[in-house]
């Protein structure tokens, strides 16, 4: 069995710190989005529960008699970012009623501006920094998945095009719950991927706390830890339906063990949902489609399944940029003037993705071969290439199917499983052509 190091050698260290100081160094140029103040707003209740120490103030209330603004917004997004947010506040001595308001989407820029609705300019730059670290680290934690499940020169190319990947930085390193989400995101994927590696009851545990973590995050990560927690099962239930297997038996116990743990550390990071966890993931769900159809009927959604379609080559494979949803904010002067200054600044990552409709056919023939490429690499353990597959289709899938609206951030989740694709791709054609170029410099030396 292959012991996993994650730093084999100085030069890996000296990479993702590379990789690092690059995710951090464009987070005070990014142009501003409306819910970077909503996620600040949301910071307090840090102060509530930690300064204060009013739970009540958090509490599910089924009247929504009390602050139903804040409780909606409470049940709906995660808590890991606005807690940092909330902390980073109360470390510059600002006080819940010196936070602004959430962003007013029915109301244009200047209206907001003028309310101060805006965040402090310096607990924003602080939240930026904040959030672009969280993407640092899940760059980090894709190249160790990489490094563990396949090998090193896949897992640098690929984690130079996650950090370089332009819809990526710009979601990663504003202050919201994107740099967290994907954080949790490859957190659950190494946990999965080390567990398959030798399972033992520790790290069944751990993926339970990563997978909670993730879900406290934002809560659409729990595709990825219901498809990593599948794809850990298959092998049990295949060796139980065969025969009797007391080693089966045990496995599942450790995934119901890290089932339990998830939704555990979940309840733990949301105590808004302490009074009523039975209740709430209905709720949340239903508020979930409301959001939806809302934003549906304001901004517009795809016409058709073919819109649909269309909306997930041009995000995914093409990888358009986009720096806001709402058309009106084109107009918007300090908007298109952070734009220009972001995209001169070279912290924008790289102009090739985003470019045109060839790139992103070229993007898909890559994922494609990569794919297949993937799926017949014996140097892979078999688990770990289940693994990969199955979270890279299914969220594909899913993606697909449920996405409405053609805005950048809902593909996000997709986009590290398209670059592992892509970076095999590249690097098993790189293996090919160089034994295949020493095969017939062979051939000549002996002909000579």
């Amino acid at each position: 069995m292959r012991r996993f190091t994650l730093l084999s050698s100085p030069l890996d260290a000296l990479w993702l710190f590379a990789l690092a100081i690059y995710a951090l160094a464009g987070a005070q140029q990014i142009p501003f989005h409306g819910d970077e103040s909503t996620l600040i707003y949301m910071g307090r209740d840090y102060s509530y529960l930690f300064v204060e120490g009013d739970l009540s103030r958090l509490a599910y209330d089924p009247s929504w008699s009390t602050s139903p603004a804040e409780q909606h917004l409470r049940l709906l997004n995660g808590t890991i970012s606005k807690t940092v947010y909330g902390a980073l506040a109360q470390g510059l001595g600002l006080s819940p009623r010196e936070l602004n308001e959430q962003w007013a989407w029915n109301r244009d820029y200047n209206w907001n501006e003028t309310r101060g609705r805006i965040p402090n300019v310096e607990l924003l730059g602080r939240a930026r920094l904040a959030s672009a670290a969280q993407l640092a680290l899940a760059a980090a934690c894709f190249f160790a998945l990489l490094r563990l499940t396949l090998n090193r020169p896949t897992a640098w190319v690929a984690s130079a095009f996650f950090v370089l990947h332009p819809n990526i930085l710009i979601n990663g390193r504003r202050a919201m719950m994107e740099g967290s989400h994907l954080l949790g995101l490859m957190l659950v994927l190494l946990a999965g991927a080390w567990l398959l590696q030798e399972r033992r009851w520790w790290r069944y545990a751990l993926l339970g706390v990563c997978a909670g973590f993730a879900l406290a995050a934002k809560h659409p990560n729990l595709v990825a830890c219901a498809l990593t927690l599948s794809s850990c099962a298959m092998l049990p239930i295949w060796r139980l339906l065969r025969r009797q297997d007391k080693g089966a038996l045990r496995d599942l116990a450790g995934l119901a063990l890290a089932g339990l743990i998830m939704f555990a550390v979940f309840l733990l990071m949301n105590p808004a949902w302490w009074a009523a966890p039975a209740q709430l993931p209905a709720l949340v769900l239903d508020m979930r489609a409301d959001l939806l159809r809302g934003q549906i009927e304001a901004f517009g959604g795809y016409p058709d399944f073919a819109g649909q379609v269309a909306g997930f080559f041009q995000f995914v494979f093409v990888g358009a940029r986009q720096y806001f949803e709402v058309a009106a904010w084109a107009a918007y002067e300090p908007i298109s003037a952070q734009i220009a200054n972001y995209e001169r600044s070279g912290w924008a990552g790289t102009l090739f993705i985003g470019a045109s409709g060839r790139l992103g056919l070229l993007c898909l023939l890559l994922a494609l071969l990569g794919a297949a490429t993937l799926w017949a690499d014996k140097r892979t353990l078999p688990e770990h290439r289940l693994l990969l597959l199955l979270w890279i289709g299914g969220t594909g899938l899913f993606t697909l199917m449920v996405t409405p609206l053609p805005w950048a951030r809902y593909y996000l989740p997709l986009l590290p499983g398209l670059i592992i694709l892509a970076a095999h791709a590249l690097v098993a054609s790189a293996r090919w052509l160089w034994r295949n170029s020493r095969k017939r410099a062979y051939g000549i030396a002996g002909l000579a």
